[in-house]
């Protein structure tokens, strides 16, 4: 078993496209990550649904105590107001990370030494034919955990 075997189709966001549309594309498709793809249409970046919540947050939610008694009744409107109008690079959160980038015939154990050093639960499978790069798909946390230990 190889990355072109484990890999799927996955959807992708450009760095130029819209923040809101790309975090819709998250939940619509329930996806663990973003996958965003530079303007070659290279793997640029990865965000953890995780990643994106933290990026929502208003910056007193994100450090120190968070009071109990806080209330926030506009927190829906304040989070997608802040990503309104951004492109995803403008809006990525801070930290990026680059995302793990195999071949078609990686090993499923260096996809996951490279998920696991990264972080994040998808990595980018990667086709080169000369100094041209195509995107086959990505291999989830989930079908790597599939393969390695069996589904139910």
């Amino acid at each position: 078993m190889r990355a072109r075997d484990l890999a799927g189709p996955y959807p992708t966001v450009s760095t130029d496209d819209d923040a809101r549309d790309a975090a819709r594309l998250l939940v619509r498709a329930q996806l663990p990550a973003l996958l965003i793809l530079d303007r070659d249409s290279y793997p640029y970046a990865v965000v953890p649904s995780a990643r994106v919540i933290d990026a929502l947050l208003p910056w007193y939610m994100r450090e120190g105590p968070i009071p109990t008694t806080l209330v926030d009744d506009h927190f829906d409107e304040e989070a997608t107001e802040a990503m309104a109008g951004r492109s995803v690079t403008e809006w990525l959160p801070r930290g990026r990370i680059t995302p793990p980038v195999v071949g078609p015939d990686a090993p499923p154990s260096q996809i996951a030494a490279l998920m696991a050093r990264k972080d994040t639960p998808i990595a980018a499978v990667v086709e080169r034919n000369g100094d041209k790069a195509t995107l086959i798909g990505a291999v989830t946390a989930t079908a790597l955990l599939e393969h390695i230990i069996g589904g139910s």
